[in-house]
């Protein structure tokens, strides 16, 4: 059997700690500290609490920023890094590594995570938006002169 609380399926044969940890959000250390703080000993099972402590437990969930709130959080902090410009924006952006880790190897997970969020909503990344910002952007048409323009050139006639 299967218990559905706010949106999630969680198992009636698990652990209610280990079940807690089905909701995005929700570790092993705060799966902890909900069952101490409704008193649901660490052994007890989903389907031996009673309706009053299934009711404790979503009440307790909701006041919590957990799923689908959590995910949007989480994609407005990197889509707020990316449209200021900051360094980890731009590491977001290109899919790599944001927390100073190498890069010649082992960036495979960064690579995999960094762009699924910009992929899977739409935006388009640095590398894509080149070419639709040179079409709009009136400073691409300047371009010319200044790859020309050396204002340090010694061999311009005085």
């Amino acid at each position: 059997m299967v218990l559905h609380l706010l949106g999630v399926n969680l198992p009636e044969n698990k652990i209610v700690r280990v079940a807690l940890t089905y909701f995005y959000g929700i570790g092993h250390k705060t799966a902890q500290q909900i069952c101490s703080k409704l008193s649901i000993h660490k052994t007890c099972k989903l389907h031996e609490l009673s309706e009053s402590q299934i009711q404790q437990i979503s009440m307790e969930l909701s006041n919590m920023k957990i799923e689908t709130d959590l995910k949007r959080e989480v994609i407005n902090n990197i889509m707020h890094h990316r449209s200021i410009g900051t360094y980890k924006g731009k590491r977001h952006a290109m899919g790599y590594p944001v927390r100073g880790q190498r890069t010649k190897t082992n960036a495979r997970t960064a690579r995999r995570l960094n762009g699924r969020w910009i992929r899977k909503e739409g935006f388009s990344t640095l590398a894509n938006s080149s070419n639709n910002a040179t079409s709009s952007n009136p400073i691409f048409k300047l371009l010319p002169f200044f790859i020309q323009f050396k204002p340090f050139d010694r061999s311009l006639p005085r």
